[in-house]
């Protein structure tokens, strides 16, 4: 008896023998055509030995293993004794090799750790994250404090070539925006203000509201997240930027100290800027307070200058310039850190660029309430 399936496997009975003749491509992409199941289970009754012949196998693959392998395990299950031959030494090799491979019987996939694992581990890695980049910002706070007083006996150490650059964009091209934002911050808080004030006939109240809150917080804190989104973000991507391309560490091999050559003129910049901006910011936010106490109360500009001038003191507007050099610090510090901390790519820049941005907002608010509870201990 002779039997074929697709022309690639044949069958053939000779003397209660099966000769399974093997030829052509025998890979996975064919596997479909080899089902040998329903032919070996008609004829094991018949046959006391299979013998499988290999001489004709063109290609093959992991498929020929498999093949083999199910051929022997009917022979077992049905007693049946098996010979191989015209295997050539390659394909010998290839399915001992296989046959020595141990295999697990099943997969498990590893199990997910449920909830409140992952909010430890989550809340572990952030807090190693936090303590390591803490240790990093006190490292670069040393290195500011210590060219901080190396301005007393070598102020040559500082690059000041790039201060007026960075005195022009912190200062200048910020002056514009603060000085719009901060006027209708006063020109919002008058109307505001003088609608409650109005009710109670307290209208040249309106003068101590607008002035001590421009001056002691609103002026400051305006002007200081603005800092932070225009001159904080441009410190991280700049110095980002250099440390992508490997400018940072030319400088370094070249002998340059970093902290001099790219921290220190933005730090001098900024801490004589940020007083400049906000004492213009103060007196265009009391003249927004003006505008909207003229338009709504009945109330005229000299009133208001003259309770301006017994309201306001000269500690609220000390106590506004003392946080704006803070949070000018504050911008420096982080910005830079941020920029120094970028590896990678262009996305690192973009993703620390953010991070600079909003870990510097959070802290100068977080400064300014504690300022705000600070100053009326030490009686500023």
């Amino acid at each position: 008896m002779k039997t074929s399936i697709n022309n690639i496997v044949k069958f053939e009975i000779v003397d209660q023998t099966l000769i399974i003749s093997i030829f052509g491509e025998v890979t996975n992409l064919y596997a479909n055509k080899y089902n040998l199941k329903p032919i070996l289970s008609k004829t094991f009754e018949n046959i006391s030995k299979i013998k499988i012949d290999f001489s004709g196998v063109a290609k093959y693959d992991t498929f020929i293993f498999l093949l083999l392998k199910n051929i022997k395990s009917f022979a077992i299950q049905h007693q049946i004794s098996i010979e191989l031959t015209g295997m050539s030494v390659d394909l010998k090799n290839f399915v001992n090799y296989l046959e020595n491979i141990k295999l697990t019987d099943k997969y498990t996939a590893p199990k997910k750790p449920n909830l409140s694992i992952r909010f430890f581990e989550n809340a572990g890695k952030i807090t190693i994250k936090l303590a390591i980049d803490f240790v990093s910002l006190l490292s670069l706070i040393g290195d500011i404090i210590r060219s901080s007083l190396k301005l007393l006996y070598s102020i040559r150490s500082i690059r000041w070539s790039d201060f007026p650059e960075q005195f022009t964009l912190i200062g200048v091209n910020a002056l514009p925006i603060s000085l719009l934002i901060v006027f209708l911050i006063g020109l919002i808080t008058g109307y505001q203000g003088a609608l409650q004030l109005k009710e109670f006939g307290a209208d040249i109240f309106i003068a101590d509201l607008i002035s001590i809150s421009i001056t002691r917080e609103l002026g400051p804190l305006m002007v200081a997240i603005i800092v932070a989104g225009r001159s904080g973000s441009a410190f991280t991507a700049e110095i980002g930027t250099m440390k992508v391309s490997e400018e940072i560490d030319a400088l370094k091999v070249m002998g340059f100290n970093i902290v001099d050559f790219l921290v220190m003129p933005r730090l001098i910049a900024i801490l004589l800027a940020m007083p400049m901006l906000v004492i213009l910011a103060d007196l265009v936010g009391v003249l927004g307070g003006l505008f909207a106490s003229l338009t709504t109360l009945d109330l005229t500009s000299v009133a208001y200058f003259n309770r301006m001038q017994i309201a306001l003191g000269i500690n609220d507007v000390a106590s506004g310039l003392i946080k704006s050099c803070i949070f000018g610090l504050v911008i420096v510090v982080i910005g830079c850190f941020r920029g120094f901390q970028v590896s990678g790519g262009a996305e690192s820049v973009g993703r620390y660029t953010t991070s600079s941005v909003v870990t510097s907002i959070f802290n100068i608010i977080l400064l300014d309430a504690l300022f705000t509870l600070l100053f009326p201990i030490i009686g500023l």
